[in-house]
């Protein structure tokens, strides 16, 4: 791996972990840092990733609750609490860094006719399921979030955030030498 391609893929680290101190959730984080990094598509279209955080979604179970404030306590590290003892709900399926990172693959290499080979696209996705599997021991939100918090050094998901930002990018980078299909759409 180049020099170049190393600092791209510390860069989306970065920028992850920047985005989540900004406010941003995992799901949005990761795919500022992707887009931020690599340059996709216009930053406002991370409002496609902002239902993916938390593993799909949230739900207030206290109706006059803050989601904002709730969330960012949680995701701040200064709520504690169990999770059955919040104000919320969460999804808790895939992690919202892994589907981010799959988003952007979709930005670069998807589809725009249903007759277009799903080649490229399928094999990034199915590459990046199984990096990320092989980093974190899972891909869902919430064994994530009871694993990965604990050993946070700020009781967040900021390494998560970290390397699924790292791994979207050194993956998006070297999609062309890993799937022959990937070519036409070199970066």
């Amino acid at each position: 791996m180049d020099e170049e391609t190393k600092k791209l893929i510390e860069e989306a680290g970065r920028k992850a972990i920047e985005n989540r101190r900004k406010g941003f959730h995992c799901s949005e984080s990761t795919f500022l840092a992707i887009n931020e990094t690599l340059k996709i598509t216009d930053p406002s279209m991370v409002k496609l990733a902002t239902g993916f955080h938390g593993g799909g979604g949230t739900h207030l179970l206290v109706p006059d609750a803050n989601m904002n404030e709730v969330l960012e306590k949680i995701a701040s590290g200064k709520d504690t609490r169990p999770p059955e003892e919040r104000e919320i709900v969460q999804v808790g399926h895939l992690c919202g860094a892994l589907a981010a990172g799959l988003m952007c693959i979709g930005f670069l290499y998807g589809r725009t006719s249903a007759t277009d080979d799903l080649t490229c696209p399928d094999e990034l996705a199915y590459e990046l399921h199984r990096r990320f599997s092989e980093e974190f021991g899972e891909k869902e939100c919430n064994p994530l979030r009871e694993k990965w918090i604990p050993l946070s050094h700020n009781r967040t998901c900021e390494p998560v955030y970290k390397k699924g930002a790292e791994l979207a990018v050194e993956l998006i980078l070297e999609a062309h030498e890993l799937v022959p299909a990937c070519e036409k759409y070199k970066i």
